[in-house]
């Protein structure tokens, strides 16, 4: 998306980089070094995505807005509505990351207001690596010229795939225009198997059973004193859970999260060190019993 975008010096992007993954960094720091596009960085609020800091930031020379719609750590959840009221208003495109919520809460990108969204296949709809989906307003789409084109990515009309000669070129209407390369077979396969599985079960069905499982495993942490972020579970609380200092740090964690990691894996419970904190991520397929369980090793651990 970035790069369809005809930028001019001075126009700008707007994201909170201290929440944001590396690959919705480093695509924006090339822009801002090759066009001279301005970076406007807002600040995290104790580990959430303020809006209306991000929105204060947007102006008439802001073409795009990026925020994650669940932080990666410590996995609050953003408050989207505004910001998309907001880009629609002065013109600013909004792209979303949902690798961590699509698949896990519900996702309806109309609801959401945002004109791109993008999710690994890995992640919450339980695919392999290697495969990514993106979603682009009609809108939009076919306003954006792509840096990169494939025979995926053209309308061929009537001609093969194996025609040799192009005289002109005519792209896809929409998002397939974004279509390059070779598709991942093998992850099609899989994640087509992993999204039926999930829409028979329903994301509004795994939305509440994961969070639910959440709340649980916050609320248990917190009765044993442990420095869960964002405290007590509310509207910011989706599928994970994080121990330890949401404010920006080396990525170390410090020795007492340290060692309740270590205490953790040993007794084969799976969870991420992201940033300083101990992240839990969930899924339908993690119960009370296992949130309870992780509690009383915590408890054990504290003794």
């Amino acid at each position: 998306i970035g790069n369809a975008i005809a930028w001019k010096p001075g126009d700008n992007v707007v994201l909170c980089r201290q929440l944001e993954h590396a690959n919705n960094i480093l695509p924006w720091l090339q822009l801002r070094d090759k066009h001279g596009v301005e970076l406007r960085i807002v600040e995290s609020d104790n580990g959430a995505i303020p809006c209306d800091a991000t929105i204060d930031q947007i102006d008439s020379r802001t073409r795009i807005v990026t925020v994650s719609t669940v932080t990666m750590v410590p996995g609050f959840k953003t408050v989207m509505e505004p910001i998309a009221e907001a880009c629609k208003r002065l013109g600013a495109f909004l792209l979303a990351d949902a690798s961590q919520s699509v698949g896990i809460l519900h996702t309806d990108v109309k609801l959401l207001g945002v004109d791109g969204l993008v999710a690994s296949s890995y992640k919450g709809l339980m695919g392999l690596y290697g495969l990514g989906f993106l979603y682009c307003r009609r809108e939009w789409a076919d306003r954006l010229s792509p840096a990169y084109l494939a025979r995926f990515s053209v309308d061929l009309g009537d001609a093969p795939e194996s025609a040799p000669i192009f005289d002109s070129v005519k792209l896809r209407a929409g998002a397939p225009r974004f279509e390059i390369g070779h598709f991942n077979f093998p992850g099609v396969i899989a994640v087509h198997a992993s999204i039926g599985q999930l829409m028979e079960i329903g994301t509004p069905a795994i939305e509440q059973s994961v969070t639910s499982v959440a709340r649980r495993l916050a609320s248990g942490l917190l009765d044993l004193g442990l420095p869960v972020c964002g405290g007590t579970p509310g509207d910011h609380t989706g599928s994970i859970v994080a121990l330890g200092n949401p404010a920006p740090s080396s990525g170390k964690a410090d020795s007492r999260i340290q060692s309740l990691h270590e205490h953790l894996l040993k007794n084969q419970v799976i969870v991420s060190a992201r940033r300083g904190m101990l992240r839990f991520s969930l899924h339908l397929y993690n119960t009370a019993d296992e949130a309870d369980r992780v509690v009383g090793l915590a408890k054990n651990w504290l003794a």
